[in-house]
């Protein structure tokens, strides 16, 4: 239904919105964007609704298509709806009206459908009320069932629910999730109603890139979970998921809100307690995490290497070295070293990043590594080679191997980094040895 490849968006003055968005979204099916405030969710929504056209004061790079058309053409094909965050309803037409007109523009009439829709938005009582007699939960019912009206093949949904205390959001999703199959795009802040209401759900960083992927992986249908969204949360999908999500977004939270004066006290922090085993298991991970949009900094980076040298456990040596590879003017020597020594320690290695993102099933650490591996801007290429490497975690993953011999044999178009296919070629090397070894102890 709709194709998104290297998506980038920025304004003439240069503030970077997005950058290279890829998506693909089967049709029938709900994809979810979640993330950060301020990381460009709402404006992908607007590039997909074809209502952020080029301008003179803003520029789009990359290509989107819906059922193969220009966002632009598919809307005018009248088949789209688009809900915005806030209720843009009519002031002079009744709660009626306002869910009637989009079929009075299309030059028809259906009163039996208007009347359903306002049932299902619980407004039976209010039909004949205007918009200044609604209160804020009540005006998003009317722009939900106006959105619905059309029965649209594509329907995108902007923080449609956040002004719906969650009984009524229970009651909303039961309720229209049964009338239509329609493909939607919805942005939302709720992390439990993303893995509630989606098959995909995508993660989008502060600087406006890709940050993760998940597919929904569960047996539950989104029918039936909206009807028994406390057993759902019980669901091995939504206990892998829920957690996953709040680590990205937590994190790129408190990433944007750090100043370099907290880094300087952060990385004193490590310094201090580098050398004593005890004292390094004592640092927390978020002091660790904050360090890397700092590390071009040179105070910052020679400090990370000089704590790396005298590091004694293994867990402060992988932390610090996240940082330490951020670092854009690392030599390819320097890389080359680095690499090797996570080789050695590859299986606590991986087994620490699979724990930092906080995934249990091999599926999405998979597609969390390979977005990271495959998005061309927001990753510090010459570091990547890492998350080549975490693909040891995922080794039970039939199409993992697939996917290292098609690294190494050069056919991925994206994964042209250096160390890219040597990683490849190593990993796979790796991954043969430990299944050898473990049919021999077996």
């Amino acid at each position: 239904m709709i194709q998104a490849k290297d998506i980038s968006f920025h304004y003439a003055e240069g503030k970077q919105v997005l950058q290279n968005i890829s998506f693909d979204l089967e049709k029938g099916k709900t994809l979810a964007i979640v993330g950060a405030s301020g990381c460009g969710k709402s404006t992908l929504l607007r590039i997909i609704s074809g209502i952020l056209p080029c301008t003179n004061s803003n520029r789009l790079h990359g290509t989107i298509l819906v059922e193969n058309q220009t966002p632009d053409q598919y809307r005018q094909t009248g088949k789209l709806a688009f809900m915005f965050q806030e209720a843009t309803l009519m002031p002079h037409l009744t709660v009626k009206e306002n869910i009637e007109l989009p079929l009075k523009i299309k030059g028809s009439n259906d009163p039996q459908k208007v009347a359903d829709l306002i049932k299902a938005v619980g407004l039976e009582e209010y039909a004949n009320y205007l918009p200044k007699q609604l209160s804020g939960g009540m005006k998003t019912r009317v722009a939900l069932a106006r959105a619905f009206v059309t029965e649209p093949e594509l329907l995108l949904l902007d923080e449609p629910f956040s002004a719906l205390d969650i009984g009524w959001k229970s009651d909303l999703y039961k309720r229209l999730v049964s009338l239509f199959h329609t493909t939607v795009v919805i942005v939302t802040h709720d992390v439990q109603e993303a893995i509630l209401l989606a098959d995909d759900i995508i993660v989008l960083n502060r600087k406006g890139s890709l940050q993760a992927k998940f597919s929904v992986n569960s047996s539950i249908s989104i029918n039936d979970r909206v009807h028994d969204i406390a057993g759902f949360v019980n669901d091995q999908a939504f206990q892998e998921l829920y957690p996953a999500l709040q680590q990205a977004i937590i994190l790129e939270e408190e990433r944007k809100t750090i100043t370099y004066k907290q880094i300087i006290e952060n990385i004193n922090f490590i310094h201090q307690r580098a050398g004593n085993d005890k004292e390094e298991n004592l640092i927390p991970d978020s002091i660790l995490d904050s360090i890397h949009d700092y590390a071009n900094r040179d105070e910052v980076h020679n400090s990370l290497v000089d704590s790396y040298n005298r590091a004694e456990t293994l867990r402060l040596k992988h932390m610090l070295l996240w940082g330490i590879l951020e670092n854009t003017n690392l030599s390819n020597e320097a890389h080359q070293q680095y690499f090797e020594f996570y080789l050695d320690n590859i299986a606590q290695f991986s087994n620490m990043s699979r724990q930092w993102y906080k995934t249990k099933t091999d599926e999405t650490l998979f597609h969390t590594l390979k977005v990271r591996i495959e998005t061309a801007k927001g990753y510090n290429q010459k570091k990547k080679w890492i998350y080549i490497c975490d693909l040891y975690a995922v080794s039970q993953l039939p199409k993992v191997k697939l996917y290292i011999d098609q690294i190494e044999n050069g056919q991925i178009e994206a994964v042209n980094f250096p160390l890219a296919k040597l990683a490849a070629k190593q990993i796979k090397e790796k991954i043969k040895n430990a299944k050898q070894d473990s049919i021999h102890i077996a």
